[in-house]
């Protein structure tokens, strides 16, 4: 049992996601006895203990906080803000502006989480952007990568509070000392690339206490060659859709191969452990889902099909971004840049 989390709860959205409220509420439980955090859930009550009785499932040790209506995945985020205030996602990110919780946690739609979060928590002072950082696992190694889709046009100056924001998740969360931070661009060389890039290095080079490797080609992010890559969110969302789809048609192809014949299904015996391995090594439900940096508390964003282990993660996640004081070395970091 750990307990290094104890004097944290985190405000779950119970009714996001495809598999609400059941995954969420089993995460919620598992993380609440694994890490001692204490997940306050936002939903329908009614819903939500009638699962827990049917699943036999102990929830006398979380908070509920009831709400009405539920936010639907294609749902307009400014729509949310004008007419869903009753909504668990809107009471979730509000609760913790309230502080009811330390931090809040969503796998519903990511355009309204973002939305009620930026109204309700609100910046740092000095962030211009929140960014979205998504953990990127390369086997043995990860990288973590922002913007995942947060803003699609950029500002140089957004780039490079991306690079502090990504520099100060990485060293924290991922515990990589001095990471090396890279730019998305189609050269190595500085003068290389879109007027956006060109001077989005420029800054970046500046800043203090950032160890800036420069440009980064698309071949090489998956090479390990940085820790923080640094991308407009257009391009981000395309690379990280574009792993995401990779990853689905290589396990594809390989279950097609192994199960094509009698000798490669027996084949498929022999492989069967070393390629489930494999394949947990870029589980992104150990890494619980992405964080919007930038706000006044962590927010984090799970992917809509999460189930109980990302739920749980996302919540270890956040509970990690309190304990390390994220948001407060972040507003530091953004504060000296400024300065």
């Amino acid at each position: 049992m750990e307990d290094k989390y104890k004097k944290y709860s985190i405000v779950v959205d119970a009714m996001g996601g495809d598999f609400a409220p059941g995954e969420v509420i089993r995460g919620a439980v598992a993380a609440e006895k694994q890490f001692s955090i204490k997940p306050v859930l936002t939903g329908n009550v009614e819903r939500i203990n009638s699962f827990a009785e049917e699943n036999n499932i102990d929830i006398s040790g979380l908070e509920i906080i009831s709400s009405s209506s539920e936010v639907g995945m294609g749902e307009s985020p400014s729509d949310v803000l004008r007419n869903k205030k009753d909504s668990s996602i809107y009471i979730g990110s509000r609760a913790v502006q309230e502080g009811r919780g330390s931090a809040f946690l969503s796998a519903g739609n990511t355009g309204a989480v973002m939305a009620c979060s930026l109204f309700n928590i609100k910046r740092i002072k000095g962030v211009i952007r929140p960014v979205i950082a998504v953990v990127i696992p390369l086997g043995d190694s990860k990288f973590v990568l922002v913007d995942g889709g947060a803003n699609a046009d950029c500002k140089p100056v957004y780039l490079a509070q991306f690079a502090i924001m990504g520099k100060t998740y990485a060293e924290n969360i991922l515990g990589i000392d001095n990471p090396k931070v890279g730019l998305v661009n189609i050269g190595e060389e500085e003068k290389k690339g879109s007027e956006l890039a060109v001077e989005a290095y420029r800054l970046i080079k500046e800043i203090k206490g950032i160890n800036f490797m420069g440009n980064i080609e698309g071949r090489e992010i998956f090479e390990g060659m940085a820790d923080v890559v640094v991308t407009d969110g257009f391009t981000g969302n395309v690379i990280l859709k574009s792993v995401e789809g990779l990853a689905r048609m290589f396990f594809k192809q390989v279950r097609d191969v192994l199960t094509s014949s009698i000798v490669s299904k027996m084949a498929a015996l022999f492989l069967k452990k070393p390629l489930g391995a494999m394949k947990d090594k870029f589980d992104y439900e150990t890494y619980g889902g992405a964080q919007l940096l930038g706000l006044n508390a962590p927010v984090i964003i799970s992917h809509g099909s999460s189930k109980a282990k990302a739920i749980k993660n996302a919540i270890r996640v956040a509970g990690e971004s309190l304990k390390t004081d994220l948001v407060e070395k972040i507003a530091a970091g953004i504060g000296s840049a400024i300065n």
